[in-house]
C-alpha cells in the first residue's frame, strides 16, 4: 500500500490498511499511459514487465506516442481507476510524479532491459538505447542490495532481505529498473529520481505531512558505499548488503580494495522546488472505468514547471486502494511489522475474530492469513463442521495493494520567446486510439482531451495529437488499417436555441464542415 508513513527506529514506515481483497487497475487516458506497452499490434500488450509493475490487465494502454509542452503551460491530466476512489466503500490515494533523465527512453524491443550488464551492448544497459528504461542500472542494483525497511507489515509474506522484496512482490521479482520497495511506498525515505506533482487523499488533513516529506523540498538520505562497491562484489559472485539507515550505515564495515571501510550516510539535496499539491481524493464508483458525478474522466490541471527543460522526460500515476470498513473510513491504528506473523504457516496478528464474536485464540479458524479455511457452523459433531468447511479465497499481498501507470516519453520546452511570460498556454490534445469501444477497452475511443476548454482574451492555444501505426489491423476506423490519425475540422455555429436550455448543444447539420470564406479563419490559417 501506498502513502502511510511513521517513525520506527529511525526509519520512515508505512501504515498499511488491510481489510478487503482488492482487484483494480488505473490507467492514464491523457497524456497517454503506456501500461508497458510499446508498438505492439495485438490487443494484449507483450510484456508487463518492460518498465514497472502496473498490476494492470494486459489489454489496457496506448502504443507509443511522443508529444511536448512548454514550460508554464497547462496540461491536463486524466486518468480511469477500476474501484472506487473518494468514497465509502474504498479508501483511495493517488500520487502524480514525473522524472527526466538524459538517458530515459522508450527503447525499440518489448523485452525487459537486461539485469546482467553483460548481455547489454558494450556491457553498458544504461546506454543500450534498444531498450526502454525509466530508472537506471545503478538505481535498481542499489535497491537490489538495500536491506528492506524491516517495520513494514508484510503479513505472512514469505520476505526476502533485500528492498526489491515486498508485501505485494514478496519473491523480488522484477520490471525493468523500477524498485519495487519504493513503487509500493510514499513518501520514500530514500532519493528517487521522481519529482511529485500532487497527492490525492482520503484524508486531507495528512496533507500538510506529504507536503513536508516531498523530495522537492525535503532532502533525503542514503548510506553511500566505495565507488564500484557493487561490481566489485559482482566481479567476486559475492552478495552485497548494504544499510538503510543512519544508524546502521555508520557503525558497519566492509571489504573493499583489500582493506575495511565504513560507508558514509549523505543526504541528497531536495529538487528545490514547489512542494507537491495535495487534495481530497476525487469520487468514481465501484468496478467501473468511466466518467466522474459529472459526466468528465477524473482529472488533474498540472502547470509544467518552468525550472526544467529536457527532451526525456516521463509521468506516472500510483493508485492506492484499500477497503473501507474501518470506523469512518480512517485508519484508526498503525499497521506495521508488529501484526506480522511470526512464523511460517502462522497467521498475522490482525484481527479478525472479535469481529464475529469469536475469541482471539478461536479452534474456527478466523484469523487473517494466506487461504484460511472457517468453521462457519459450530456443531457439536465436529464431522459435521467439516463437511461444511470454507476457505476463504484471501491473498495477504494483496489487502491494500498499488497499481501504476507511466506515459511514454514526453519533452519539456521552453516557451516561445515571442509569448509573455504571464501568458497562459493551453494544451489541447487528443486522447483514444484506434477502435470500438470494445476494441479499445480499457483505454477509450477517440476525442479532445480535455473535452471542454475555457480560454480568456490573450491566452494562447497549443494544440497536438500523437498515435501509432501498428494498432491491432481489424480495429475498427476509417483509412489504412492500424493507423491513429486526427484532424480538426470548423463546424457551424448554433442556428438556434434549444428552448428551456439556455447552454444547449447542437442543431441540425451543424455536425457538416462550415465553408470557408476570405473573411474565416481558422486557428489563424486563413482559406488559401
Amino acid at each position: 500500500s501506498l502513502l502511510y508513513t511513521i517513525k520506527f527506529e529511525m526509519i520512515l514506515l508505512l501504515l498499511l490498511v488491510v481489510l478487503a481483497t482488492v482487484e483494480g487497475d488505473v490507467y492514464l487516458q491523457g497524456p497517454r499511459g503506456s501500461n508497458n506497452r510499446l508498438n505492439e499490434q495485438g490487443r494484449a500488450r507483450n510484456n508487463g514487465n518492460r518498465l514497472f509493475d502496473s498490476q494492470n490487465n494486459n489489454r489496457g494502454g496506448y502504443n507509443q506516442g511522443n508529444l511536448y509542452y512548454y514550460t508554464g503551460s497547462k496540461v491536463e491530466i486524466e486518468w480511469t481507476n477500476q474501484h472506487s476512489c473518494g468514497n465509502p466503500n474504498n479508501f483511495c490515494e493517488l500520487v502524480v510524479q514525473y522524472m527526466c533523465g538524459d538517458l530515459v527512453r522508450d527503447g525499440t524491443t518489448t523485452n525487459t532491459i537486461p539485469e546482467n550488464r553483460f548481455q547489454c551492448d558494450r556491457a553498458d544497459c544504461n546506454n543500450d538505447m534498444e531498450y526502454g528504461m525509466h530508472e537506471n542500472y545503478e538505481y535498481y542494483k542499489e535497491c537490489r542490495a538495500r536491506q528492506r525497511n524491516k517495520g513494514l507489515y508484510t503479513a505472512d509474506q514469505n520476505m526476502k532481505e533485500e528492498a526489491h522484496s515486498t508485501r505485494q512482490n514478496n519473491n523480488g521479482n522484477r520490471r525493468g529498473y523500477e524498485c519495487p520497495e519504493e513503487r509500493d511506498y510514499y513518501p520514500y525515505w530514500h532519493p528517487t529520481p521522481w519529482r511529485d506533482i500532487v497527492v490525492f487523499t482520503n484524508e486531507p488533513e495528512r496533507c500538510n505531512y506529504y507536503k513536508k516529506e516531498s523530495q522537492n523540498v525535503k532532502n533525503k538520505g542514503y548510506c553511500k558505499y566505495p565507488d564500484n562497491f557493487l561490481a566489485f562484489k559482482e566481479a567476486k559472485g559475492q552478495k552485497a548488503h548494504m544499510m538503510n539507515n543512519k544508524e546502521a550505515c555508520e557503525s558497519t564495515q566492509v571489504e573493499h580494495g583489500g582493506e575495511m571501510v565504513t560507508p558514509k550516510w549523505v543526504e541528497t539535496g531536495s529538487w528545490n522546488s514547489a512542494a507537491p499539491d495535495c487534495l481530497a481524493s476525487p469520487w468514481s464508483r465501484d468496478n467501473h472505468h468511466g466518467n466522474n458525478k459529472g459526466g468528465y474522466m477524473n482529472s488533474y490541471q498540472w502547470t509544467v514547471p518552468d525550472d526544467i527543460i529536457h527532451k526525456n522526460c516521463v509521468m506516472r500515476l500510483r493508485y492506492n486502494i484499500t477497503s473501507g470498513e474501518m470506523t469512518n473510513n480512517r485508519f484508526v491504528e498503525p499497521i506495521n511489522h508488529e501484526f506480522n506473523a511470526e512464523a511460517d504457516d502462522q497467521p498475522t496478528k490482525i484481527d479478525i475474530a472479535t469481529m464475529h464474536g469469536l475469541p482471539v485464540e478461536n479452534d474456527r479458524g478466523y484469523y487473517f492469513k494466506q487461504d484460511p479455511v472457517v468453521e462457519v457452523f459450530n456443531f457439536e459433531n465436529k464431522e459435521h463442521n467439516k463437511k461444511l468447511d470454507l476457505e476463504v479465497t484471501l491473498n495477504t499481498n494483496q489487502f491494500g495493494r498499488t497499481f501504476e501507470d507511466r506515459t511514454h516519453v514526453f519533452e519539456i520546452r521552453k516557451r516561445p520567446s515571442d509569448i509573455p511570460a504571464n501568458a497562459v498556454i493551453h494544451n489541447l490534445n487528443v486522447r483514444g486510439k484506434r477502435g470500438n469501444i470494445v476494441q479499445t477497452y480499457p483505454g477509450v475511443e477517440y476525442d479532445f482531451q480535455p473535452n471542454i476548454l475555457e480560454m480568456n482574451r490573450g491566452d494562447y492555444l497549443h494544440a497536438q495529437w500523437t498515435g501509432a501505426n501498428s494498432n491491432p489491423g481489424n480495429n475498427a476506423g476509417q483509412g489504412r488499417a492500424g493507423t491513429d490519425r486526427s484532424n480538426m475540422v470548423l463546424l457551424r455555429e448554433r442556428t438556434w436555441e434549444k428552448e428551456g436550455e439556455e447552454e444547449g448543444h447542437g442543431c441540425y447539420a451543424c455536425n457538416y464542415p462550415v465553408i470557408l470564406s476570405d473573411d474565416i479563419n481558422f486557428m489563424g490559417l486563413k482559406k488559401e
